[in-house]
């Protein structure tokens, strides 16, 4: 069991990984419905690891992921999706106003955290919503890709929830 758990790990951070994220998905039961499936971006990642080095940028890797651990519930999906990459999944969530204070709370506290070092860092994130009658899917998580790579042609440091509008 313990070889198991590992497989579905993440090293650096010991959150899911896209093999947990897929078994998460496919456990999470309907009185734990309507969820928010959030897409958060590290901003600039790459031009810390050139600046400052890789070790510098998994500081901000694990920053962030104790950040989304202070921040969300037990029982809550926490993934590090790829890279700089992370997928979270609020579950009992419904109104669209508490979704969005809680992404950009998330993106504030990492802003904050590197905010007055030599290190200018923000993270953005895009969210998708599932509604109670509806099965989590992959989807999800491509509507979250797309609102997030709305909000960073837009302005980024911020989240955006999906809609079929974005352009």
């Amino acid at each position: 069991m313990a070889l198991k758990d590992e497989a579905n790990r993440d090293y650096l951070t010991n959150l899911l990984n896209r093999r947990g994220l897929n078994a998460a998905l496919d456990s999470i039961r309907k009185e734990e419905q309507p969820l928010a499936v959030y897409l958060f971006d590290l901003d600039n990642l790459k031009e810390v690891n050139d600046t400052f080095g890789h070790e510098m940028g998994d500081q901000m890797i694990q920053a962030f992921a104790d950040i989304l651990r202070r921040n969300t519930r037990i029982g809550d999906v926490l993934c590090r999706y790829g890279g700089d990459e992370f997928v979270v999944i609020l579950k009992r969530l419904n109104r669209v106003e508490t979704v969005m204070k809680k992404g950009e709370e998330i993106c504030r506290i990492f802003c904050e955290q590197f905010s007055d070092g030599l290190i200018k860092a923000s993270c953005s994130g895009g969210i998708a919503l599932c509604g109670a009658d509806e099965r989590p899917t992959d989807k999800l998580i491509e509507y979250a890709d797309q609102a997030l790579y709305y909000v960073k042609r837009k302005k980024k440091g911020r989240c955006c929830l999906w809609s079929e509008n974005l352009q």
